[in-house]
């Protein structure tokens, strides 16, 4: 069985007065190096919706130059279709090779409109690989996985609800590449055909996802519970929110654990205990 990729849904890091923190970003990007497969920048996690034109780029531009275009993906996802393909030229401007494109989101959207926005994309991409981007939960906007076939895009990043489908995914289209947005769900992942996981608890904690990673490539099923223990532990003490993986972030001695969105508090107390062992 293949190593199923961790690719780490990064946190924007940003500053006491919510400003971007260029050398936070670089830092966090530089801890996760060698540790991960990858990164998956400006996504759900990295509070995109919060992000202007001008930093989507400029994470894009320091997420290439730590990882290189093989192993970082830039999403470029937007409500409207219109600035969605403005970022994916601002990607492409910066490097970019792999693009992830969330659906349109807030107003309804039938099939026909999401295959339109992902076809714009696409066509502004050029020769970079387009991934398709659901997460049905925050967008409002479900895509069966026949009607996800018909895109054509080369894969897709499942979340929330969507990450339920995952084997409908992969019978629509056996030939594309799908990554699970449910951190814990590598093992049934790539038993699955799945490329791996897209993680934001990893952009915290990488070593339980990649450990795990490693069990199920060797069919260690010792090691396989192990792993799988620590990666839901991790999951626990963090919550699964943005706010908990940036407190992590914080405690780990980078940013300041402030985000842009409206979040839950973290669990301060919790994380603090966890990294006390």
């Amino acid at each position: 069985m293949p190593r199923a990729e961790v690719l780490s849904a990064t946190p924007t890091l940003f500053r006491d007065d919510g400003s971007f923190d260029e050398a936070a970003n670089v830092a966090l990007l530089t801890r996760l190096h060698g540790r991960v497969d990858g990164v998956f920048v400006a996504g759900t996690t990295g509070e995109f919706p919060a992000l202007d034109r001008a930093e989507r780029r400029r994470l894009a531009e320091l997420a290439l130059d730590v990882f290189g275009p093989a192993r970082t993906i830039v999403h470029v996802g937007a409500a409207s279709t219109r600035e969605a393909v403005v970022l994916t030229a601002d990607a492409l401007a910066a490097g970019a090779a792999r693009l992830a494109v969330i659906t349109p989101y807030y107003l309804p959207a039938d099939a026909d409109a999401v295959r339109r926005h992902f076809a714009a994309v696409s066509d502004a991409a050029g020769d970079a690989e387009v991934y398709g981007y659901l997460f049905p939960d925050r967008t409002g906007v479900t895509v069966t996985a026949e009607e996800f076939a018909a895109t054509g895009l080369r894969g897709g990043k499942l979340s929330g609800v969507a990450a339920l489908e995952f084997a409908r995914f992969r019978e629509a289209a056996p030939e594309a590449r799908f990554w699970s947005g449910a951190d814990t769900d590598l093992a049934a992942v790539a038993r699955g055909g799945g490329v791996g996981i897209v993680s934001g608890l990893s952009s915290a904690f990488p070593e339980p996802f990649t450990d795990l990673a490693a069990a199920v490539e060797a069919e260690d099923g010792e090691a396989e519970l192990v792993a799988q223990a620590r990666a839901d532990e991790v999951l626990a003490v963090l919550g699964g929110t943005v706010g908990g993986i940036k407190e992590a972030v914080r405690q780990l001695g980078i940013g300041s654990g402030v985000t842009r969105m409206a979040v839950p508090v973290p669990p301060v107390e919790r994380i603090a205990a966890y990294l006390r062992g």
